[in-house]
């Protein structure tokens, strides 16, 4: 009985695909290596709804393969305190009060409209913004996202 238990849990776990992301300091030597387009996926730690677009949408095994395929995908926490140089600029983390602030490249990347909300999508191909989304993607959605900015 214990190993039916076992089971149930370890199902989810195994249905989802193994999701490859990088750190946005690695990006210039990757794109050195060989050029792809980047997606960012902006997020904080107390928004439930990019928890939920992580494991469900991101994970997912067909968004997984074509992101490990086709893309570099950064996961950027808007409120982390990590300095990164992207494209030879440093954006550091702006504190905003007593442990309270925003990460300058993720604030730069999700605006839109003059304002920023998470989760956020970003596609880049080299400098350019192709695509921004300030908002929960389902997995089919963001696969024509995807394939799109492909063939283009």
């Amino acid at each position: 009985m214990k190993y039916i238990i076992a089971l149930i849990f370890l199902i989810p776990v195994l249905s989802q695909a193994q999701l490859n992301s990088y750190s946005a300091n690695e990006l210039d030597s990757l794109q050195y290596v060989e050029e792809r387009p980047v997606v960012f996926f902006i997020k904080t730690d107390w928004c439930s709804i990019c928890l939920g677009m992580e494991n469900k949408v991101l994970k997912s095994e067909a968004v997984s393969k074509m992101l490990s395929e086709n893309y570099y995908l950064v996961i950027l926490n808007a409120e982390s305190k990590e300095d990164i140089v992207f494209k030879g600029k440093r954006y550091v983390f702006e504190s905003t009060g007593l442990n309270e602030g925003k990460h300058q490249l993720a604030m730069q990347l999700a605006k839109k409209d003059g304002t920023v909300s998470f989760p956020s999508t970003v596609i880049m191909i080299g400098n350019d913004v192709v695509y921004k989304n300030n908002s929960f993607m389902r997995e089919k959605d963001l696969m024509d996202v995807l394939g799109l900015v492909l063939d283009s």
